[in-house]
């Protein structure tokens, strides 16, 4: 093939997995999590100071600085509706990476590198656990890409990074955002680091020298966070361990936790994960098998690869309570693993100037495993038509319900409700004590008061005291999906006089007259 025709298939595949991406993200339900992620952004830009004034659970304080800047620059309402789009240009980069890395990888090898990235892009796009996890206002697009920016610096330097303090400093500011944003990060971070120093050199101060970059990098994004935690240490304590560990108690106790091995074992036996296990054993084996006759160079680089979605399986593993979408941040990362053992295949000498056949097999298997993840999960391919169509976006159909819930509440149009994105968007207040919504609440009443004075929070049995004091205008419902949570909400502020309105597959709203 020819470069134009290369370039035009790698470009005409980017752009439909892209809009399948911004389908896919667009028409997903309102997610509980969310609530929490793009109402700290909203409380952040309006000059609240996060864990002093509002609670933050189980997750570091610069994902909300990043909404709130993105709030403040566009001036948008559209909280939700901006969040997913900084995941969806997140998960987009995501594909830009895995294909720009197969193609600094393959180097010479242009045409093999553009089309296994294109193959490798499209088996990180059509993952089912990826599907379900990606496009969300979490926090998780955003820490995967800066990751993934780091290793394409990082196999993209010389070998004694002599000359390199740029990009040593860019993966410390990449890698210092993702670990503020999600603490678990830290351990690739560290990982990052000891790689970094482990790099040839020819005495401790050039070695010293060559990751101090990193450090100064990782230091200036530091500041803020620091700041902040500094500032507010007991709610920052509290937000990030005795909450996560009092609802993950709490979890169990309901029955609504996941067994670890047997959603790792669900997860992985799923057409396009189960196929990324076989490209990866097929390859595993040639490694050991030709060893002898394969010629690895960069030997860190492949080091490093190898082990990031092992590092981030662990990390996985981690929390009290573990979830599906831990199960999608491997998956890209096992992908660019996959680069370098086929370019040591690649390279292996063929009949007559053909290729080998080690390497045919690698593409064939390649190939069949692109298309059993297709075929897996074809929704994918559908969701493009979605994307097109801004009107049906669950983000866009939550903005018109806001604010048309917004126009029929009185004044000082209050909202009490777990969904605050409902009263947010169209301009209503909510209580503080509620900006995570569901998730510190449902075990508020767990913590003493005078935890709760601290983490700013209130529980279903002390919420009337909190509306006692501050009455709302209006009661949203129908937002959690734990009915039951909500029950206290009607009994502590909802009068006999008060108007109900049923929204279409939307909420519940209680207007005072």
């Amino acid at each position: 093939m020819s470069p134009k025709a290369i370039n035009f298939v790698v470009v005409l595949s980017l752009a439909i997995l892209s809009l399948a991406i911004l389908g896919n993200s667009m028409t997903k339900p309102i997610g509980r999590d969310e609530q929490m992620y793009c109402t700290g952004g909203v409380l952040l830009s309006r000059g609240y100071v996060i864990y002093r004034d509002f609670s933050y659970a189980a997750q570091m304080p610069l994902h909300p600085l990043l909404y709130a800047a993105v709030f403040k620059i566009t001036g948008t309402s559209h909280y939700l509706l901006a969040g997913r789009m900084v995941s969806v240009l997140c998960d987009v980069g995501v594909l830009l990476c895995i294909v720009g890395i197969y193609r600094r990888v393959f180097g010479a090898y242009r045409t093999a590198g553009a089309l296994l990235g294109v193959a490798g892009a499209v088996l990180y796009a059509f993952n089912p656990v990826v599907d379900y996890a990606n496009g969300y206002a979490w926090n998780h697009d955003v820490v995967i890409f800066c990751v993934m920016l780091s290793v394409w610096l990082f196999i993209s330097g010389d070998r004694r990074w002599r000359h390199d303090y740029l990009r040593t400093a860019g993966m410390g500011v990449l890698l210092t955002l993702a670990t503020c944003m999600r603490i678990t990060t830290a351990l690739v971070e560290v990982l990052f680091f000891v790689m970094l120093a482990a790099r040839p050199a020819g005495s401790l101060k050039a070695r010293v020298k060559g990751v101090l970059p990193f450090v100064i990098g990782a230091a200036a994004v530091s500041v803020w966070p620091v700041w902040v935690i500094a500032g507010a240490w007991p709610a920052f304590v509290l937000n990030l361990f005795k909450i996560p560990a009092l609802y993950g108690r709490w979890l169990h106790e309901i029955g609504m936790t996941f067994n670890k091995l047997d959603l790792t074992c669900t997860s992985l036996a799923r057409p396009g994960y189960l196929a990324l296990l076989v490209i990866a054993v097929y390859l595993c084996l040639m490694l050991v098998l030709l060893r002898r006759r394969l010629r690895v160079t960069d030997g860190a680089n492949l080091l490093l690869c190898a082990l990031l979605p092992l590092v981030f399986f662990v990390i996985a593993l981690i929390p009290p309570t573990m979830w599906l979408q831990y199960m999608a941040v491997p998956v890209p990362f096992l992908v660019v693993a996959f680069a370098y053992p086929l370019l040591y295949l690649w390279r292996l000498p063929g009949v007559k100037g053909k290729l080998n056949r080690h390497v045919k097999a690698a593409a064939v298997l390649v190939a069949v495993c692109v298309l059993v993840a297709v075929c897996g999960n074809p929704v994918v391919l559908t969701r493009t038509i979605f994307a097109l169509v801004p009107e049906s976006w669950t983000p866009v159909e939550l903005h018109r319900i806001s604010a048309d819930i917004a126009s029929k509440a009185n004044e000082p149009k209050l909202a009490l409700t777990l969904g605050p994105l409902f009263a947010l968007e169209g301009g209503c207040e909510i209580y503080p004590e509620l900006s995570a919504g569901a998730i510190i609440y449902r075990i508020a009443d767990r913590l003493s008061p005078e935890q709760r004075a601290i983490t700013q929070t209130v529980g279903p049995k002390t919420l009337g005291e909190m509306t006692a004091k501050s009455p709302p205008s209006a009661v949203i419902v129908r937002v959690e999906q734990m009915e039951a949570l909500e029950a206290p909400l009607y009994e502590a502020a909802v009068g006999d006089d008060w108007q109900r309105e049923n929204y279409e597959n939307g909420p519940v709203v209680y207007f005072k007259r």
